[in-house]
């Protein structure tokens, strides 16, 4: 995409905004967008929208215009049903070389002929004394338009994420683990296990779409102690593959009414502190409480209090 110098020049000297970020969440059949602004410590969603995937663009551009945010630094993050994490040897090469060695990999894996837009994740630790590293891959259409419908809006790109790692955004920097479970309306669950704000292990819990659904009997009746099982074997992987510390607090932001209940089923099978997931320092000025939130969102505008922001994502045929 080119841009005339008129334009350029326009958007490089236009007044800095208001606001702290903008975060974007793109679904299946759905995108979000929050806003924060800065008030003190604390960091307020002002605003928050969902909107169809389909008309996104142009509810964008007129939600920016509505809420004069123009300028406002901006955090994408890609829901797991537009990209592909993959866990290939680690190539021998410089750091600057990587994507491109990786590139011929990552297209054989995938099986898809369509241009990708990739990047990776060193793992903090050897897995069984392999190296490894976690490859993300995005079609680089998709980059693409989100790029463009960015522009159009007169945001500001900083950040493009994927969930796995925009929800470690809502977790507290600390040496002690934590394994959270993150699942927005009608989606698998996001199992991350995060130390020191890094990623240690991330798997998606299939079977739980309809977890809002169920009544707190039903959940009794056998989908807590199947989800409390596969928290039990993550922890476990975690363990005895990782060589880490065992985890001691588990935090829960489920589709569900009852997650006090599920908390404690979940309690009474894993050796755990179990508590719900609410961001430190969040405060929700929008009709909606901070654990109502999407967290996708908020967890890529968070990506603006990140010490280290990563680098952009490298495009590769």
């Amino acid at each position: 995409m080119r841009i005339g110098w008129r334009t350029y020049l326009k958007q490089a000297f236009r007044k800095k905004s208001a606001y702290h970020a903008v975060g974007i969440a793109i679904s299946l059949d759905t995108v979000t967008f929050c806003a924060l602004s800065k008030k003190g410590d604390a960091l307020h969603v002002v605003h928050e929208e969902t909107v169809s995937f389909g008309q996104w663009g142009k509810s964008l551009i007129r939600w920016a215009e509505k809420h004069n945010l123009v300028g406002t630094p901006t955090y994408v993050a890609f829901s797991i049903h537009s990209y592909q994490i993959l866990q290939i040897d680690r190539p021998a090469v410089e750091p600057e070389e990587m994507v491109a060695a990786m590139s011929w990999s990552v297209k054989e894996l995938t099986g898809s002929d369509q241009e990708m837009v990739i990047d990776y994740i060193d793992l903090p630790v050897p897995l069984a004394g392999a190296s490894k590293v976690n490859v993300i891959a995005l079609p680089k259409k998709d980059v693409a338009v989100a790029c463009e419908y960015i522009f159009d809006s007169g945001l500001t790109l900083q950040q493009i994420t994927v969930e796995e790692l925009a929800t470690c955004n809502l977790v507290e920097t600390t040496s002690d683990a934590i394994l959270t479970l993150v699942q927005e309306a009608g989606e698998e669950i996001c199992l991350n296990i995060v130390k020191n704000g890094q990623l240690y292990l991330s798997r998606r819990l299939k079977g739980f779409e309809n977890l809002g659904s169920f009544s707190k009997d039903e959940l009794q009746m056998g989908i807590g102690e199947s989800l409390s099982v596969q928290v039990q074997r993550s922890m476990d992987f975690y363990e005895s593959q990782l060589r880490q510390a065992p985890v001691r607090r588990i935090q829960l932001r489920l589709d569900t009414q009852h997650i006090e209940a599920l908390s404690l089923q979940i309690n009474q099978v894993v050796s755990a502190e179990v508590e719900e997931l609410i961001p430190a320092g969040i405060v929700s000025d929008t009709p909606l409480p901070v654990h109502r939130l999407n967290y996708t969102s908020l967890g890529a505008a968070l990506g603006a209090e990140v010490a280290e922001v990563a680098e952009p994502m490298e495009a590769s045929a």
